[in-house]
């Protein structure tokens, strides 16, 4: 493990605030180079005039290492027990000035009502600053390590679920606190890594050594708190190409074929109201007459329903509705875990 040496504090102290005068967050990059030199002239009897330079004087900017955590979520999140894939959001921002890896961690408060469960960290990996199931990347559990340049940031998301014990009441909050630390200063900063401390030989961007910023770690705590606001009930969608079929007898998309889709719906952490399905059909597409099916996701078994809005099963089609007619599917009030799968057909002009 690499020796502090403090020693070298008054000259880190100096460049690192040369780095910061500019501006608070990454100032000048790490392993700039600076260069001056001071210069006089004079008179001499006769009305000469001189000019003398000393030698050039070169500094070289080290990395300090800072980094900031911030949660985004506007006060608690609303939840209910037993709510699946809860999210809290967080962002970690590289206020240093080179490139650095960032090893981040969670702890769950033990001041707060209840700990969360299936507790999983993901990154922002499509940059949207919203959960994509399927797209972000899920981190390793425990703690993990990103890799962040000077002023560059990384959205954090911790999906996690919430108990049902029977205990659980109105009002009750979770709480999970996420931390980031310079892998930098975890190795080579020693027992007892002081701001001002300097690294030598581990700094990035070209400089050589590094220096222990102010905030070398930092921390925020996310909350979800049980029956507040309008709970976290939600319907998870898919749609996909159930079955092609062409003029021909094939499966090929071309003028004429029919296309099958078919929609699944599932009811979760909590009941909906009014829930109605729809699918809005693209110019290039005619619905085709009476094709709503819906089908039992247990038995498999096949309902038609009508295009007809007025009578007493859920399925219609709108044809002034959208751009070329809307399928709707009226399912009114549905519990959590419900779940629907819809089949319609239309066919390419």
């Amino acid at each position: 493990m690499t020796t502090l040496n403090r020693a070298f504090k008054l000259l880190t102290g100096t460049l690192a605030a040369m780095a910061s005068s500019a501006a608070l967050a990454i100032g000048t990059p790490a392993g700039t180079e600076i260069t001056n030199t001071a210069s006089a002239t004079f008179d001499l009897p006769g009305g000469t005039t001189g000019l003398t330079k000393s030698a050039e004087v070169k500094l070289s900017v080290l990395e300090l290492i800072n980094v900031n955590v911030t949660s985004q979520n506007s006060g608690n999140v609303s939840t209910i027990a037993g709510a699946t894939d809860q999210v809290l959001t967080y962002v970690v921002t590289n206020t240093g000035n080179g490139a650095e890896d960032f090893e981040i961690s969670l702890d769950q408060l033990t001041s707060d009502d209840f700990d969360a469960l299936n507790v999983r960290i993901y990154q922002d990996t499509d940059g949207n600053g919203t959960y994509t199931p399927g797209t972000d990347t899920l981190l390793t559990s425990g703690s993990s390590s990103i890799g962040l340049t000077a002023d560059d940031d990384q959205t954090i998301f911790i999906l996690l679920d919430i108990p049902n014990t029977g205990s659980e009441a109105a009002g009750d909050i979770g709480q999970l606190k996420l931390s980031a630390i310079s892998e930098t200063v975890v190795s080579h900063g020693g027992a007892s890594p002081a701001p001002g401390d300097l690294m030598a030989g581990v700094g990035s961007g070209g400089a050589n050594d590094a220096v222990i910023g102010n905030s070398y770690t930092d921390a925020a705590t996310g909350a979800l708190e049980i029956g507040t606001g309008a709970g976290s009930a939600t319907v998870n969608m898919t749609k996909t190409v159930f079955r092609v079929v062409d003029p021909f007898g094939g499966s090929s998309m071309v003028p004429g074929s029919i296309i099958t889709y078919q929609i699944d719906a599932t009811v979760a952490n909590g009941s909906v109201d009014n829930l109605v399905i729809s699918d809005e059909l693209p110019g290039e597409l005619t619905y085709k007459a009476n094709s709503i099916v819906q089908i039992d996701t247990l038995t498999s078994t096949s309902t038609p329903l009508t295009d007809t809005a007025t009578d007493a099963d859920a399925g219609s089609f709108d044809s002034a509705a959208g751009s070329n007619g809307t399928v709707f599917v009226t399912l009114g009030t549905q519990a959590a875990g419900a779940s629907f799968r819809v089949q319609l057909q239309a066919e390419i002009k």
